[in-house]
């Protein structure tokens, strides 16, 4: 391997319920890559140093010296060690701050990021950890000259605003979870059939979260929509589940672009996605029917967040 492309940090995404790991260069490239189903929940009796070693131990071997940093919810409370939340506006010089260091079993440490938490006057504190990376990972591929609007799409989907460089304002929408529970637990699921993607469904699902008539209603009573349109074959069977991801996303977006529209004074026309290619393809038709612009992050910004991040803490010497 060439000198320029010789790896320089050892850097992982540790989370809930999987792993990824990289080996990444000075400019950020990832040379190696591994994942694997080892998320923090998934450990048996909780020895994270034994795990680290099975995990990486082929690359401690043969780069015994390279630092290593870790992200996600390996910080948490149920994680190796908590590594307590940075206060919003946070950026590099924050996340440098707050990091914590554990030992592994041969002796080699990782160094753990924190989240971020932001407080709101009169409002409950809303927190991430992981995202935060992922965001400042984005941002070293740009230089934007105002503001970057963030969606992270998943089981908690985040939206973040961010501003030379540091996370500003950030909010939760539990929406990929409140799908889940909705699809297999309760009664719309009932007549859900196949699992295959139905683009009209969908569609239909984005128009009525968007409308705003009284006899429409707010999203509680939308929902029951998912089974009385079905109900009436005015919704096939194999198109519920597109139906109420449209419903759930539509009012997602509508909810989040309200909140950052008054936090920046006028509505974005371009957000940045960030996340799995198949969720941030339906975002990004989910923004288009908003007239807004959903603008894919470069691969592996991760890696280059927690690079970022190392560079700044003085973890690489150079």
């Amino acid at each position: 391997m060439s000198a320029e492309k010789a790896p320089q940090l050892l850097a992982l995404d540790w989370g809930t319920t999987s792993l990824r790991a990289f080996l990444v260069t000075a400019d950020g490239t990832a040379v190696e890559r591994l994942s694997a189903p080892r998320g923090i929940l998934q450990l048996k009796d909780g020895d994270f140093a034994a795990d680290y070693e099975e995990i990486a131990g082929d690359w401690l071997a043969r780069y015994p010296q390279l630092p290593a940093i870790a992200c996600g919810m390996i910080g948490s409370r149920q994680g190796w060690r908590e590594a307590p939340y940075a206060e919003a506006p946070a950026g590099l010089a924050e996340l440098a701050k707050g990091l914590v260091s554990v030992a592994g079993r041969n002796g080699h440490r990782l160094a753990i990021v924190p989240g971020v938490v932001y407080r709101a006057a009169a409002a409950p504190p809303d927190v991430m950890r992981g995202e935060e990376t992922q965001m400042l990972g984005a941002l070293a591929d740009a230089d934007p000259a105002g503001p970057t609007v963030f969606v992270l799409p998943g089981t908690h989907s985040k939206w973040a605003i961010a501003e030379a460089g540091r996370i500003v304002w950030f909010a939760t929408f539990m929406t990929g979870e409140l799908y889940a529970v909705l699809k297999a637990e309760s009664i719309l699921g009932r007549l859900m059939t196949g699992e295959g993607e139905d683009t009209r469904s969908f569609r239909l699902g984005l128009a009525r979260a968007a409308d705003a008539s009284p006899a429409a209603g707010a999203l509680l009573h939308k929902l029951f929509s998912a089974r009385s349109l079905a109900l009436f074959d005015e919704l096939p069977a194999t198109g519920i589940a597109s139906y109420l991801s449209g419903l759930l996303i539509g009012s997602e977006i509508d909810e989040a672009l309200a909140a950052v529209s008054a936090r920046l004074g006028l509505r974005p026309l371009c957000v940045t996605l960030i996340g799995e290619a198949a969720l941030s393809r339906l975002y990004r038709e989910a923004l288009g029917a908003r007239g807004i612009e959903g603008r894919l992050a470069e691969p592996d910004a991760t890696a280059r967040g927690l690079l970022a991040i190392a560079q700044a803490a003085g973890l690489l010497g150079w």
